[in-house]
């Protein structure tokens, strides 16, 4: 958990004001700072930039992002149509998807600049559709993992994710006719870019000839671009299928652009004594922030503190036993009422939110660069 400032100072944030809780606040002026950032690294090494749209979908924010990117990654005919509208009709969409529903088929062809496909079955039976009008790829899965926790890792065992480079080797004289492209994306979260190049040397070193022959290479997300962080492998993945295999090069980080600009404020409903230790039920709840439960993810929040002298167990307002988001310190004590805000809460909350227990989803609000808060269509 990173330590944030007192509650008495981080009061002073503007989060604090925002009109009603709960409410996901996106601050504007911080996103674009991230995005101009992501884009100079982009430009540095080469590569065609996008974002991917499953970290947050809000209308608002994807509409912000549209200057900064060459066009939106997209998994569903939902995503496309809000990346398409936020584009308008310059950028590109790029659709990767596990599997095309056949009902949505035709119109994710015609909405679509690309179209990568998960699996031979997939590609044989809607490429012939799609080649109409979009560039069409295939995902590989090149099995060579980074993560421990198989729950975020693309090249798990037995993986859904993408063809192994042992049978895109067996069926690339098959495979290179029908296809422009290629989609890799084998990591989570990671701030380390030279894992993304030992990627690249492993795919140059096994279907080098299969690389020669495309005319796009997707090394998809998973990357967080954070501050400070090493570019230099980047610029050497991106050279080399440049430069030895000549094929443009893209990206589409998600988090990366989102997660540290973005807000859920709640206030506390109620407090009370739980053997021993002070709960703090707040108006929010897991089910807005999921990965909470489900991969155990625990939220940094303003004014915490490691040697504040209140203790609080922060504890969500549906009658799951497991709605906590965690312990956490504050300089001063909470009051019925107050505000709690957590932080870099921009990726992958509102787009998996649900209203278990009929609890509303949070209103969404941008906070502009003058510091009004400007109510937003508000589902993702």
């Amino acid at each position: 958990m990173v330590e944030a400032p007192a509650l008495n100072k981080a009061a002073t944030h503007p989060a604090f004001a925002v009109p009603r809780t709960p409410s996901f606040v996106f601050a504007a002026a911080a996103m674009r700072r991230t995005a101009s950032g992501i884009r100079t690294a982009s430009r540095s090494a080469g590569c065609t930039l996008l974002y991917s749209v499953k970290a947050n979908a809000v209308p608002g924010v994807l509409t912000a992002l549209a200057p900064f990117i060459d066009g939106f990654g997209v998994s569903s005919l939902v995503e496309a149509k809000k990346a398409r509208n936020a584009l308008g009709d310059s950028g590109l969409l790029h659709l990767c998807t596990v599997a095309v529903p056949p009902k949505d088929a035709s119109e994710l062809a015609n909405i679509c600049d690309y179209a990568t496909f998960n699996s031979l079955a997939q590609l044989q039976r809607w490429g012939p559709l799609f080649a109409e009008r979009t560039s069409i790829g295939l995902r590989v899965n090149p099995g060579h993992s980074f993560l421990d926790d198989h729950r975020y890792d693309p090249c798990r065992p037995h993986t859904k994710l993408g063809i192994s480079l042992d049978d895109l080797a067996a069926s690339a004289d098959r495979i290179a006719p029908l296809v422009d492209g290629l989609h890799v994306h084998s990591n989570c979260d990671s701030t380390n870019l030279g894992e993304l190049l030992e990627t690249v040397r492993l795919l140059d070193s096994r279907i080098g000839h299969l690389l020669s022959q495309v005319k796009w290479v997707n090394l998809g997300g998973g990357y967080l671009f954070d501050e400070g962080t090493d570019l230099d492998p980047l610029k050497k993945a991106a050279g080399l299928i440049r430069d030895r295999h000549g094929a443009e090069v893209i990206i589409e980080p998600g988090a990366a652009f989102v997660r540290d600009s973005g807000y859920i404020v709640a206030s506390v409903l109620d407090l009370f004594d739980s053997d021993g230790k002070a709960v703090a039920v707040l108006d929010t709840t897991v089910n807005h922030m999921p990965e909470v439960f489900e991969y155990q993810y625990c939220p940094d929040v303003l004014g915490h503190s490691d040697s504040g002298a209140y203790e609080y167990v922060l504890a969500g307002m549906s009658c799951l036993a497991g709605d906590v988001f965690g312990d956490y310190r504050f300089d001063d004590p909470l009051q019925v009422g107050s505000r709690v805000v957590f932080t870099n809460a921009g990726a992958y909350t509102l787009v998996k939110a649900n209203t278990f227990n009929g609890i509303a989803l949070p209103s969404v609000y941008e906070l502009s660069d003058e510091g009004r808060f400007v109510e937003m269509e508000g589902t993702p």
